[in-house]
């Protein structure tokens, strides 16, 4: 009879053991949904970044050039 009880206790926790797999395995397929949602979010954020960095830098550039052209064609 000892053997029928623990044939029948593994055969109820096994189902369970094979849920709580799939659970673990759907969790871990989010996670790296969302980190890989993140690490787009913070690329095209660096790159709207660098872009305006970069405008910036060149309307400075373009400025200076154009201050120093002045005060060269005053003298």
């Amino acid at each position: 009879m000892t053997s029928s009880m623990s044939e029948t206790q593994y055969l109820t926790t096994e189902p369970m053991f094979r849920k709580k797999l799939d659970n673990n395995g759907q969790g871990s397929a989010e996670l790296i949904l969302i980190t890989g949602g993140l690490i787009v979010i913070i690329l095209l954020v660096a790159s709207y970044m660098s872009n305006m960095t970069e405008k910036t830098q060149r309307n400075l550039k373009n400025l200076l050039k154009q201050e120093r052209d002045f005060l060269i064609n005053k003298f």
